[in-house]
């Protein structure tokens, strides 16, 4: 299921926000930034929360899967506030986010439904950078356990013998 839904989102913000220089799957990359940024800005990570899992027949399963984005750019120097005439610069990066909420609004494929925007937060932590994380649900339907049934034919004669 995850590998179907990280290629569906990396595939879409490629195709629909070519701003995005980077897409990978997230592992604290920001956290481990300590003096030099080693992919290209802006970028987007896929971050896999934990989930609950139900079992359907046939050995399928369904969950509801939450999905963060982190999405990072540089950050712009401080300016003077609103009035400064650099504020249009220093906010850039929140029409990145907004072209990247575009594209997956609506996004759906094979085993799973629309992505649904559900949180959504910036984090100033890092220096030179700008983390602003976007929180998404889909409902999936993983069939990959799922067993092949068996059509059995039978005659009236036998279904009658069976009853």
């Amino acid at each position: 299921m995850r590998k179907q839904i990280f290629k569906a989102i990396a595939q879409r913000i490629a195709e629909r926000v070519p701003d995005i220089k980077f897409i990978d799957l997230w592992n604290e990359h920001v956290v481990e930034v300590s003096s030099s940024v080693p992919w290209p800005l802006p970028a987007v990570f896929i971050e896999f929360e934990q989930y609950e899992v139900r079992q359907l027949s046939m050995w399928k399963r369904e969950a509801d899967i939450p999905v963060r984005l982190h999405i990072v750019t540089r950050a712009v120097p401080y300016t003077a506030g609103a009035a400064d005439k650099r504020i249009d610069l220093a906010l850039q990066y929140f029409d990145i986010i907004d072209r990247v909420n575009a594209a997956m609004q609506g996004l759906s494929g094979t085993g799973f439904a629309a992505f649904q925007l559900t949180a959504s937060a910036t984090n100033h932590n890092h220096g030179e950078l700008m983390e602003n994380i976007e929180r998404w649900h889909t409902r999936a339907t993983d069939a990959t356990a799922e067993r092949p049934h068996e059509k059995v034919f039978l005659t009236d004669m036998e279904i009658i013998d069976r009853v």
